[in-house]
């Protein structure tokens, strides 16, 4: 009986130990800020988004030269896109499956299920006065 509860507590363990905010990402991009699509950035709060990583990268100015990129790839259900709040895109999105919904400042969670995961963020470098390099 000992042995029973010992293996049935290896196999909890084992199913838990999975890191569910391993969220997939996929390559970066190499983009233009005064490109048609990407003008937004060119301004402190402007977002856009680049069809690039796993479900597609949105990418906040938070001031010029300073900018965030995050997966839209929800961290709890990684077979949906996250979409645009749509009282606020400048500071969030949400899982129109699960109901997540994240800030865009840091990626964390606001509410939601997937409250434990941020999106994933990708690294970003700003050069030659108007290209973000994402990786």
């Amino acid at each position: 009986m000992r042995r029973l509860w010992l293996i049935a507590l290896a196999l909890v363990a084992t199913a838990c130990s999975g890191d569910t905010c391993n969220t997939p990402f996929g390559d970066g991009a190499d983009i233009d800020i005064y490109q048609t699509g990407f003008s937004a950035l060119a301004n402190p709060g402007g977002t856009a988004t680049v069809n690039r990583g796993h479900r597609g990268i949105v990418v906040r100015c938070e001031s010029l030269g300073n900018y965030v990129a995050f997966e839209l790839t929800c961290p709890l259900d990684h077979d949906m896109q996250m979409v645009p709040d749509e009282r606020d895109f400048a500071m969030s999105v949400r899982c129109p499956r699960c109901g997540s919904q994240f800030e865009l400042i840091n990626g964390n969670p606001c509410t939601g299920a997937a409250t434990a995961c941020p999106l994933y963020r990708y690294e970003t470098t700003f050069h030659d006065g108007h290209y973000i390099l994402i990786w």
